[in-house]
This record gives C-alpha cells, sequence and structure tokens, in this order.
C-alpha cells in the first residue's frame, strides 16, 4: 500500500543520517542509522539546542552511539529530557544511554515501557513453551521453530538497559517544552500504548509508527497474549485520530519524510486492513492455518528473516476475524485451524 501520490511532502530537505535540520525554531529533525532495509528512523529534538527534549533515541548500536556523539559535539547539543513513543529498540534502544550519560530525565508510557523491561529480560533465558507452542500451532515447522529459538532473545541486545525508574505519560498529558504544549495521544495495535503528540499551535504531529507516509506498521499478535485483537485496536486507533487531528496539521513520522494529509493517509490505512480483512475472510471457505494466508496479506516473500513478523501480523488479523463472529478456530495434530463460521 502506498498512498504517497495523494500527500503534500512540504520539506525540502531531509538530513543525512547522524546530522539534524531545524524545521523551526521549536523542531529539529534528526536521522540515525538503523542496519535493515527501513534503514533511517526520525527523531525529534524540541526546544533549544542548549536545553533540548528529545523524542525516540535510536537503536543502541555502535553507529548509533558514535553518530550521536559526534552530533552532540558539533552542534553543541545540550539534552535534557528524553520521551520516548513506544517500546520498540529502534525508538526506546538508546534511552537508557543519555540517561546514564547524560542524567536526563525519561518518560514514556506505563504498559510500554513495563513489557520492554519484560523483554529485554529475556535475554540469554531458554525460549519458553509457550512461545514454541504458540508458533507450533501456528504452522511452522520444527525447522522455523528451531531457528526462532536460536534468535530468542535478540530484543534485549539493541537496547540500552532502561533505567530502574521512570515518568509516566498518558493520553492527554501536556509536555510544555520552550512554551509549546505537546499533547499526548494515545495509539493501539503497534504497541499496547504507544504515544503521539500533538502540537495546537505549532500543528504539529508526532507520530511516532502509528501514522507513517508510504508504509503500514506492523500490526500482530504475539506469544505474551494469543487472543489479543491488535488490528481492531489500529483501526480504532486510525479513527481517533482522524477525530482529533487537523487534515492540514504537518506529520512528523519515524520513518519517511514529514507530510501533509493526514485524514487521507489514516483512511488509506483503514482501508488497507479493512480490504486485508475482506481477502482473508474469502479464503477461508476451507480451513487454513496462519502460515497458510501469507499470501493473502503480503506482496513479499516471507523467509526465516521476517516469519515471525508475518505470522504475528497473520494471526493478529486471524484474531480480528474471530472476535468480530465471522470465522471460527479448531485444534488438530496441535495446530490451530480457521475457517468462516
Amino acid at each position: 500500500m502506498n498512498s504517497e501520490t495523494r500527500l503534500t511532502f512540504p520539506l525540502d530537505v531531509v538530513p543525512k543520517s547522524g546530522t539534524l535540520h531545524a524545521i523551526n525554531e521549536h523542531v529539529r529533525w534528526i536521522r540515525m542509522p538503523l542496519p535493515m532495509s527501513l534503514n533511517h528512523i526520525n527523531l525529534w529534538g524540541l526546544g533549544t539546542q542548549d536545553n533540548l527534549t528529545l523524542v525516540d533515541t535510536g537503536m543502541h548500536l555502535d553507529d548509533t552511539k558514535k553518530a550521536w556523539v559526534d552530533l552532540i559535539d558539533q552542534e553543541k547539543l545540550s539534552i535534557k529530557d528524553v520521551v520516548v513513543t513506544h517500546m520498540h529498540p529502534d525508538h526506546i534502544g538508546m534511552a537508557g544511554w543519555f540517561v546514564k550519560k547524560f542524567n536526563t530525565t525519561f518518560s514514556m508510557s506505563r504498559t510500554d515501557y513495563l513489557q520492554c523491561r519484560m523483554l529485554s529480560a529475556d535475554t540469554g533465558d531458554n525460549v519458553p513453551h509457550e512461545a514454541i507452542d504458540f508458533y507450533t500451532q501456528a504452522g511452522m515447522t520444527e525447522e522455523q521453530i528451531k531457528s526462532f529459538t536460536e534468535r530468542f532473545g535478540f530484543f534485549g541486545s539493541i537496547i540500552h538497559p532502561l533505567p530502574q525508574s521512570y515518568n509516566r505519560l498518558k493520553e492527554d498529558d501536556v509536555i510544555c517544552v520552550n512554551g509549546i504544549d505537546w499533547v499526548a495521544i494515545e495509539g493501539r495495535g503497534h504497541t499496547m500504548e504507544h504515544l503521539c503528540f500533538f502540537s495546537k499551535e505549532l500543528n504539529m504531529f508526532i507520530s511516532g509508527d502509528q501514522l507513517l507516509p508510504t508504509i503500514s506498521s506492523h500490526v500482530g499478535t504475539f506469544p505474551t497474549e494469543p487472543a489479543a485483537n491488535p488490528v481492531e485496536d489500529w483501526i480504532s486507533s486510525c479513527h481517533k485520530l482522524i477525530e482529533k487531528l487537523p487534515e492540514d496539521v504537518l506529520v512528523l513520522p519515524a520513518h519517511g519524510r514529514p507530510f501533509i494529509g493526514a485524514h487521507k493517509r489514516l483512511n488509506a490505512l483503514i482501508n488497507h486492513h479493512e480490504q486485508s480483512l475482506n481477502k482473508l475472510h474469502a479464503v477461508l471457505k476451507t480451513p487454513k492455518r496462519a502460515v497458510d494466508v501469507f499470501e493473502v496479506l503480503f506482496k513479499r516473500e516471507i523467509d526465516d528473516s521476517n516469519l515471525i513478523m508475518a505470522t504475528g501480523e497473520s494471526l493478529g488479523h486471524l484474531n480480528c476475524l474471530l472476535y468480530r463472529g465471522l470465522i471460527k478456530k479448531s485444534f488438530e495434530n496441535n495446530q490451530c485451524w480457521y475457517e468462516q463460521s
């Protein structure tokens, strides 16, 4: 799904990795590298460079640390506060480093903080049997399960140890930076309590991964909560953002370029998932497992590198159809099968 042609991208400058660009006197656009096909993350510096509030931090990698050290030195940055939109490593990965190195404050939502602590603690542990059962029932082969177990615990390796305390942010809380109020808006589906930040005065919206210009964020179900319904949560959050945001707001996304056209993009995301649900329902005239519906939901090839994400997203859509009463689930030979009701 790509609705870029229907959006407006008003900024001519895109900062190179490891650099910043001042959008105005209140907001700085910082780019940091990611070691994947999605090769960058946008971070946002609020306030003045000698008293900066940083929204999101980058992944905890040597390249990222070097880029941050160089940027702080070159731009004479003094970072006082760190705010994190959600618990994924590319957003929260360097937060603990900033707190330890610069004695910054650290703020995020409660649910994502606790979940990040939990997942980080898995590093070095054995794979729980619940996770093996979860992916076995989804239809993964023994070889695929073996590959999963070998990668288990990777999450914590790209996150600096989190601070043992934090400041909780929740829906409607206000962060005031240099006289500008940023109101927290909660989104669900991508994570359990993803926070975005809207400035009415600047007409800007820091969206994290909740609203991206050209790709749809991952929305999946995982072993810790196998009956979760993240796709419905995501769709509901998109409707909520349409109600809360003006159409002409400048969206500052975590990936891609800042854009105008929030309502168009949110409606496109809603339609994308509803169409996927309709296509998925149509193929369930005959029973299928989660691994059998990849071709319905994804254009890209699914291999070991993206199998867990694809399985989680397939299960998320199947759970949505279950909650809507459109399909039923049965068990046979320790695998889950789904078909129309």
